[in-house]
């Protein structure tokens, strides 16, 4: 790693003699009338940083690297334009024309390794803008996410939800925050996703197997979190957020304020908190004690250079999570609006800290990033001042990247990635679910990139090694009688993981109508501690779990073929998946007692899942006022011993919108209404031991706009969901088996005040 580093600094400076006064200059204006339009962003996603247009449509990016960057046109109401420009020291200018459109079908995406157009990614990735969650917005981020086709959530509640792409979920799914792996203990079936919206900018899903990019972990796909936008150079520049739920009385208060200099120094600082009460069904009754609240800090520096950039960050996040108790629903309803703690509940604290360095060397690139994650999670649930489950978690996370441009259309990525991880159980625990652990996690990988005409083609292959560690020896484990599989004497063990993967795909856009693309990818995932070692109650359940260190590593291929028509009227796409999966790792209960417990445990058997999407979405260039769309998913699970099928695996759903864009009415600007539903199968292929699932139909809204006050424009969203107040079971949740039913109706009122 010295190495690396010193190759950086060295590289650094080179460039840093290298710079010039390089810069883009333009003009942006309506296709049809040639008129200017003033505040269009035009936005660099490689370096994070871009202005809006003056009153006369113009704009200008200086300070830029001598190499191609990937430009964003977007203004609301109009459709947006990405274009690859190689800037010039003589200050290159351009007419960008766009478009009026109620719907946006493409957008720049960076969680692919290379920044480029989602059309032209032969990755299937999803983009959820940030305006998008606020005007539909949900307790749990997660939640909010659902609302893309392949993607559901395993939910306890609507404070704890993980995500699920394409059926597949717990540790297949990994987080990326800040630009590393967000490791929170995800293992555990009532573990969430743990992070909220404070200060991103947008949400990118990769439908997938992203193993190749990302590593273990990431063979189902990714959700990364896409940080905010920097300041404008020489501005300063806020907002406050504020918002209501009706049905569990939730409140959510944020602010955000960051700035950038004329020199290149940038900074932001983020803070939100939010409590809520417990949420009732569509029934009326209360669902005690699924009350949660969070507290989040995050605050950044940096700097922009025509060398590259570099910033700093560091996130602190605090949620206590009310968990459900289904043998004492009403007992722990208490009153209506309670948020006061009682257990069983979690109390979970991240601190995380990260690096990003990108080092721009004519049309090469170095990219380091460099993470430290502290996560504590404790579970209580025998009283305040007793920790029946806590676990100390340190996490040191490093990726460094070398983009070389081996001629105008190819360009290839190398690079060394890994982390350190180590969890320690509380010495004063009451329970002990796993050992103490250490995880060595070492990879190097190549990709490359071409992209011509109307063709782009990726591919690249991996070596990866994992070393687990685990450590039973200590007092309280003794004590405890904690049994590590096999008995070892020295209450010790060690696994390693290690293998190859590749993958490959292409896109073809003969023309603007069409668009192809295909991928075959492989991924994999080292048997996480809770699979491997588990052997004990996990509190806040009703479960006594085992786990088995004779594992293997699960290893999957998964196809993908998609297709994408669309006219200035119309555009519909459909995309199909087929996953096989060797040792595919499964948590099921066995239907055994240990006392009052109920015996879970894992088993590992091959298995494959198959499915796909198909979207329509209607847009008539003669009422570009009106916009309707549809889309429906589809996913099966089985195993291929006996395709008997596999738990956890979300029903067939069917999505639905109409949305209306007015004009502007007095001190109303850009208002817009929105009809959605939602119609989700009966889920009549469970999974042994498991049960069949009803299905059911949610109806939602959501009303907005601006609201011009003084010189400020106000963002006004009120949205609802299920308004009919349906009482129903979702498959995913965790509460199903003990008929907990999910939220009934539920209002959402949500202000953004930018200053």
């Amino acid at each position: 790693m010295r190495a690396v580093l010193t190759l950086a600094i060295s590289l650094f400076c080179l460039g840093s003699l290298a710079a010039q006064d390089i810069s883009i200059n333009g003009r942006v204006v309506d296709k049809s009338s040639n008129n200017p339009l003033p505040g269009v962003s035009v936005f660099i996603a490689e370096m994070n940083r871009g202005v809006v247009t003056d009153l006369d449509g113009k704009f200008r990016l200086a300070n830029l690297p001598n190499r191609s960057v990937t430009l964003k046109f977007s203004f609301i109401g109009y459709s947006t334009i990405i274009q690859s420009i190689k800037p010039s020291s003589t200050s290159r200018s351009i007419e960008i024309q766009l478009e009026e459109a109620i719907t946006n079908i493409d957008e720049v995406v960076v969680s692919g390794a290379y920044v480029m157009s989602k059309e032209s990614s032969p990755i299937s990735i999803e983009k959820v803008d940030l305006v998008e969650i606020l005007k539909m917005p949900s307790p749990s981020l997660m939640t909010a996410l659902t609302r893309t086709p392949g993607v559901n959530e395993i939910s306890l509640g609507p404070g704890i939800s993980k995500p699920v792409i394409r059926g597949l979920s717990f540790s297949r799914v990994l987080s990326v925050y800040q630009g590393g792996r967000f490791e929170n203990q995800q293992w555990g079936a009532d573990h969430g996703l743990g992070l909220t919206e404070t200060g991103i900018g947008n949400v990118e899903l990769i439908k997938g197997p992203a193993s190749l990019i990302y590593g273990s972990g990431a063979m189902a796909g990714v959700v990364n979190l896409i940080e905010e936008r920097d300041a404008i150079k020489g501005e300063v520049e806020g907002y406050l957020n504020f918002r209501g739920y009706s049905n569990n009385l939730g409140l959510r208060s944020e602010m955000g304020v960051k700035g950038a200099s004329e020199n290149g120094f940038v900074w932001s600082i983020n803070g939100a908190a939010e409590s809520h009460a417990d949420y009732k069904d569509g029934d009326g009754r209360t669902m005690g004690n699924t009350r949660f609240n969070t507290q989040n800090f995050k605050g950044g520096v940096g700097l922009q250079k025509k060398w590259g950039d570099t910033r700093l960050r560091y996130t602190y996040l605090k949620q206590k999570l009310g968990i459900l108790d289904e043998s004492d629903v009403e007992g722990l309803a208490t009153f209506r609006g309670d948020r006061s703690y009682q257990v069983p509940f979690q109390n979970v604290t991240d601190h995380f800290i990260s690096s990003e360095t990108n080092v721009f060397l004519g049309e090469d690139k170095i990219k380091a990033t460099i993470g430290l994650h502290k996560n504590l999670r404790e579970e209580i649930e025998t009283g305040e001042g007793f920790v029946d489950l806590g676990l100390n978690q340190t996490n040191i996370m490093y990726d460094f990247k070398y983009y070389k441009t081996l001629n105008p259309s190819l360009e290839a990525i190398f690079g060394v990635q890994g982390f350190y991880l180590q969890s320690i159980n509380y010495d004063d625990a009451l329970e002990f679910l796993i050992p103490d652990a250490k995880k060595d996690d070492r990879s190097i990988y190549g990709l490359l990139n071409y992209n011509k005409d109307k063709w782009v083609f990726q591919g690249g292959i991996r070596y990866d090694y994992r070393k687990v560690n685990v450590d039973a020896s200590s007092p309280h484990f003794v004590d405890f009688d904690f049994i590590l599989p096999g008995e070892p004497e020295n209450r010790q063990l060690e696994r390693t993981f290690d293998g190859v993967t590749s993958s490959g795909g292409a896109t073809f856009r003969p023309n603007s109508n069409w668009r192809f693309r295909l991928n075959i990818a492989q991924g994999f995932r080292a048997p996480d501690l809770g699979e491997l070692f588990s052997n004990g109650v996990h509190p806040g359940t009703r479960r006594f779990e085992k786990g088995n260190a004779d594992f293997e590593r699960e290893q999957n291929i998964q196809t993908d073929f998609g297709i994408r028509y669309r006219t200035n009227n119309f555009s519909i796409s459909g995309e199909v998946f087929y996953n096989d999966i060797n040792n595919y790792i499964f948590f099921a209960p066995t239907g055994e007692m240990q006392e009052d417990l109920e015996i879970w445990t894992f088993e590992q058997s091959d298995a494959r899942l198959y499915g796909g999407e198909l979207e329509f979405d209607f847009h008539p260039s003669a009422a570009k006022w009106f916009n309707a769309s549809t889309s429906y998913s589809m996913v099966i699970g089985q195993r291929t011993l006996d395709w008997t099928y596999l738990p956890y695996i979300p029903a067939y759903r069917w999505n639905q919108s109409v949305d209306f864009r007015a004009n502007d009415i007095g001190i109303i600007q850009k208002p817009y209404f929105s009809i959605l539903g939602s119609l989700i199968f009966n889920q009549d292929k469970a999974a042994p031991l498991e049960e069949a699932t009803p299905g059911y139909f949610l109806l939602g809204m959501n009303i907005g706009g601006n609201l011009k006050v003084g010189n400020t424009l106000l963002d006004v969203y009120v949205s609802g969901t299920n308004i009919l107040n349906k009482t129903y079971l979702d498959h995913l949740s965790l509460f199903r088996p003990f008929g907990v039913n999910q939220m009934g109706r539920n209002v959402a009122l949500n202000v953004r005040i930018p200053f």
